[in-house]
């Protein structure tokens, strides 16, 4: 879906995104993009940002469901970050197609991972606003509550500059941690929505997590439209899953309590599974060899879904998941990974049937 642009109405637009995992916030747009339908064209990446053309409303689905976005908006300009290059391009640039004379504006702009220091960021601010003061007659600054918001990055000794849209707050996700029942092995929320965007869901879609532990991946995938059964073989956990997902609003069509390695589902009736099972260090295998519970595991889940879903998982990267699920026969489409600490490297993998 890369490319298959023509003969759309496109815009172009920036996202500012999380700097906690390299690959991650990336991966999630796309297939945030890819679920809800919409075309796209990378334009390009840089440590942070990611500029494409895609329909207008990709905003709205990336605003709604990104965990790992931080500001979304229209793309108006980039260049070399050089004060000079930077209001060179803002003049080039039609400002009177995003802001219109009468209305209020403010110029803020952020720096990534210490990019550009000869820059002064404030007096930059400044100096763009009085560019825009010359493009556009009887607009005003305003600082407090300003109508429109020109949102400048400063990544890789370049600067990317668009009109922020939306702002997603990762405030919410936090939240959602402080939860009735938890566990130390619990999946944080902000990295189950970026699990469950990652499976491409589908607002209607089954979703199936049969390692419930407290619910994380059930919360995060009804939060968004889908339909969520899970399981556990403890009963203590799937009795946490319930009161969680009732504190978050979310209705189980399932909760019970099961052996992942044989799962009381009737066959291809899943549209997606996200997991994350247990790798022996918080949470117990039940003396089983972690590989072989992931690969016990895969070996029934590819009876359960249905033709065309996906599986995202969490795995320890020394059990090599990837080749475990190709072996049954998945295929693989992307890896992710993320250190814990000294003992734990996890994988965040992504298979289709």
């Amino acid at each position: 879906m890369r490319n298959n642009l023509r003969g759309l109405s496109v815009a172009r637009f920036f996202f500012l995104v999380s700097g906690e995992n390299p690959t991650l916030p990336f991966a999630e747009i796309e297939a945030i993009l890819e679920s809800e339908g919409h075309a796209y064209s990378i334009l390009f990446k840089l440590s942070q940002v990611l500029v494409l053309e895609s329909d207008p409303k990709c905003v709205e689905s990336i605003a709604r469901r990104s965990a790992l976005t931080r500001v979304c908006g229209l793309f108006i300009a980039s260049c070399r970050a050089s004060v000079r290059e930077i209001l060179d391009s803002i003049r080039r640039a039609d400002i009177s197609a995003y802001i219109s004379p009468g209305e209020n504006f403010v110029v803020r702009v952020r720096r990534v991972r210490g990019s550009s220091p000869q820059i002064d960021k404030l007096l930059l601010e400044r100096r763009i606003g009085e560019v825009i003061f010359e493009s556009v007659k009887r607009v005003k600054v305003n600082l407090r509550n300003p109508e429109k918001i020109f949102f400048g990055v400063l990544s890789d000794d370049n600067f990317v500059f668009g009109l922020k849209t939306a702002e997603i707050k990762a405030g919410k996700f936090r939240k959602r941690s402080r939860v009735a029942f938890s566990h130390s092995a619990a999946m944080p929320p902000k990295i189950a929505r970026c699990m469950v965007n990652l499976a491409r869901v589908r607002s209607g879609d089954l979703v199936l997590d049969p390692f419930c532990g407290t619910g994380s991946f059930l919360i995060e995938a009804g939060l968004i439209g889908c339909r969520v059964v899970g399981s556990d073989i403890k009963r203590r956990m799937v009795e946490g899953s319930m009161l969680n997902l009732s504190a978050c609003g979310v209705k189980a069509e399932g909760l019970l309590v099961a052996d992942a390695r044989s799962p009381p589902y009737l066959p291809r009736r899943v549209d997606r599974i996200v997991t994350d099972p247990p790798y022996g260090t918080s949470t117990t295998t039940l003396g089983m060899d972690v590989a072989d519970v992931y690969r016990n595991f895969l070996s029934e889940a590819e009876g359960i879904l249905r033709g065309g879903g996906y599986i995202c998982l969490a795995a320890p990267k020394r059990i090599n998941v990837s080749r475990i699920a190709e072996e049954i026969g998945f295929k693989h489409l992307e890896s992710h990974f993320m250190y814990i600490h000294r003992r734990l490297t996890r994988e965040i993998a992504v298979f289709s049937i």
